[in-house]
């Protein structure tokens, strides 16, 4: 079964420029503005030419947020013959673009089949990719220069609570993609549960988190009785103190080590310690200094000195799918008994589509 015969480039024009939105984000700690300004994602010929980047390398996943429908009726009936048994040939052409839709829904991971459409597919570009590089490794490197063709803005639809509406195909069962920021990895963690979409995060292994900020939940800053929890200070500044000087000391670049000691000496000479939200911040203070510590001293690799950064770190994430699995994440996850920060996430995307549907 190849898609190839079925879908062409031209299909996903109008999607493409979010596979490159969401390839920035693993790789940029920048906002969302910052993104739709990036001529990685917003002229044709660098986005053409990070997404060949991309396709080089086989990084696959991102070109899922690119989605488009076909009814199987317009293609040839030679085409549905290919694919279909010899003995089913005689049959109708609509009987035949029904099996056909029903046997790509079967052999392909997340592609969408309704039988209310009973002769519609719907496939992302990563199946199209896929399949082409398997088929003719020279036609799949040319896609990418074809997608410089493409002149497609990216124009947010709408914005609610640090979510952001930014793609959405409303023909069949709809294809939806969001933005979002601001959010906690401990929210991620249970966003990618929902295997029926596709995700684009922020990476801990390419983007720095000198500058990150750390995610405090609401009943935590509720918090506010003062304590007398001073003594605690004591504790936690000789360490730091003490791992900032390994690292003043190393042959980091002068821009780097200056910015380390500012953040240190600011945030040493004004944090209080006297509520519960004040020792979550120099916990993270901490673990932070311990990172910058193993990256700078000791030579690791950022995708292993992030093992001590806490599951509050603020991240960003790219969300796509079918309308339909969108709204069973929403369902699933407005519930009550759900954590507070995914509901604040699903019912924004419920408010959003609310509007634009």
């Amino acid at each position: 079964m190849r898609i190839t015969d079925i879908f062409s480039l031209e299909d996903f024009k109008d999607s493409i420029p979010f596979t490159a939105l969401g390839a920035r984000t693993c790789y940029s700690s920048g906002n969302l503005n910052y993104l739709l300004n990036d001529p990685r994602v917003v002229s044709r010929e660098e986005r053409a030419k990070f997404l060949s980047k991309l396709g080089n390398l086989k990084h696959f996943s991102v070109f899922a947020h690119s989605f488009a429908y076909k009814d199987l009726k317009t293609l040839p009936e030679e085409t549905l013959n290919r694919y279909l048994e010899e003995e089913l040939h005689p049959l109708p052409k609509e009987t035949k673009a029904k099996l056909l839709a029903q046997k790509i829904a079967a052999q392909k991971f997340k592609s969408h089949y309704n039988p209310e459409y009973p002769t519609v597919i719907g496939v992302s570009l990563r199946h199209f990719l896929e399949d082409l590089l398997e088929q003719n490794e020279k036609e799949y490197y040319a896609a990418f220069e074809k997608m410089a063709e493409y002149d497609v803005p990216t124009d947010p639809l709408g914005y609610k609570d640090n979510v952001w509406l930014i793609g959405l195909n409303k023909n069949y069962d709809g294809y939806a993609v969001f933005y979002v920021d601001n959010v906690s990895r401990t929210m991620t963690h249970q966003l990618v549960r929902h295997t029926t979409l596709n995700f684009s995060q922020r990476s801990q292994r390419y983007v720095k988190e000198d500058e990150n900020q750390f995610i405090i939940p609401p009943s935590i800053k509720e918090k506010t009785e003062k304590k007398d929890l001073n003594q605690l200070k004591s504790y936690f500044q000789p360490i730091v103190e003490q791992l900032y000087l390994e690292i003043l000391a190393t042959d980091a670049k002068p821009q780097i080590k200056e910015k380390i000691k500012q953040k240190k000496e600011q945030f040493l000479e004004e944090k209080r310690l006297n509520t519960l939200a004040d020792l979550f911040q120099y916990t993270d203070f901490l673990a932070d200094t311990v990172y910058e510590y193993a990256v700078y001293v000791e030579k690791i690799k950022r995708e292993d000195a992030r093992f001590i950064l806490p599951h509050g770190r603020k991240t960003t994430i790219v969300v796509s799918g079918t309308l339909n699995w969108i709204k069973d994440f929403i369902q699933k996850r407005t519930d009550p008994h759900a954590q507070w920060e995914i509901r604040k996430v699903a019912f924004a995307m419920k408010e959003l589509l609310d509007k634009n549907l």
